[in-house]
């Protein structure tokens, strides 16, 4: 994932007076080949994030949502003066979820398409804050602007109804599963569920994994793990993780998001957990971030 995109700490400096602009302030040109320019005057800032459609792709496919998993060119440029704060438009494209990055880059993808070239005007509240981004050169206040050509938008593909219905919070992360009338109440095998392929390498044994994850007691009942965004590492075949995951993420890529329904005999069988009864068959969403 581009780093230029994680909010992260600067000292910085006080910013110059700007005019207050909006996305209908900056011209942009994006050429047949080589990078798009920008053409607006700073000092400038933004008051809200917008964005609009530079060149439209065909509008097919899956819309942009906030738990999206995208692959995407961009261009960014401090509204301030005019600096680039990232730029993968010749080397890229990058693959990230979209609920990964600042809030204003993902506010300004949603409900686009892939072949979509979109311009994202962002103010500093819903970019890098009042902490700026020491690799990027952003200071505290500063607004931005992105230009992003989006490659692909994967697919997200549904679960069997005999499955809990994976919901989301308002960020796009998972937030709780849903039981409805169909869903098997006392399922005897391990469940492997891919909700969106990634296109990294596949895990294979012995490897070393970085996922984030979500776990519920099944079908629908107390959540024992939240989605928190601090990443887990471990080791497969290794004893470091339960059977169900030993077995469930073998052959998945990097990139995937899945749904595993683990029994009892996969999990902690007869052992009492912290929020974990004895006996429990668990549910887990996972987003396999890398592997090594």
């Amino acid at each position: 994932m581009p780093l230029v995109l994680l909010t992260a700490a600067c000292s910085g400096s006080d910013s110059a007076p700007a005019t207050v602009g909006t996305v209908a302030s900056v011209k942009v040109t994006i050429p047949t080949s080589g990078a798009p320019t920008l053409d607006f005057t700073s000092p400038m800032r933004f008051t809200t994030t917008g964005s609009k459609i530079v060149s439209a792709g065909p509008g097919t496919g899956p819309a942009v949502e906030r738990s999206s998993l995208v692959t995407v060119k961009y261009l960014g440029v401090n509204a301030t003066d005019q600096g680039p704060i990232g730029d993968n438009w010749t080397s890229g494209p990058d693959t990230f979820y979209v609920n990964s990055v600042v809030k204003g880059f993902t506010d300004g993808l949603l409900g686009k398409h892939a072949g979509d070239e979109v311009l994202i005007t962002v103010p500093s509240r819903d970019a890098f804050g009042d902490t700026g981004n020491v690799q990027s050169t952003v200071r505290p206040g500063d607004s931005v602007i992105f230009v992003v050509d989006i490659t692909s938008v994967a697919p997200v593909e549904r679960l069997p109804k005999t499955v809990p219905t994976l919901t989301y919070d308002a960020a796009g992360n998972p937030a709780k599963f849903v039981a409805g009338d169909s869903v098997t109440q006392d399922p005897k095998e391990l469940g492997v569920y891919p909700v969106i392929k990634g296109d990294g390498p596949a895990v294979k044994v012995g490897d070393t994994v970085t996922v984030n994850y979500f776990g519920q007691l099944y079908p629908d009942k107390a959540v024992f793990n939240a989605w928190t965004g601090q990443p887990l590492t471990a080791k497969l075949g290794a004893s470091q993780v339960i059977d169900g995951w030993d077995q469930g993420l073998l052959g998945q890529t990097v990139g995937s998001r899945l749904v595993l329904v683990v029994p009892p005999d996969l999990a902690y069988k007869d052992k009492k957990q912290p929020g974990i009864p004895a006996n429990s068959t668990l549910i887990f969403a996972i987003q396999i971030l890398s592997v090594n």
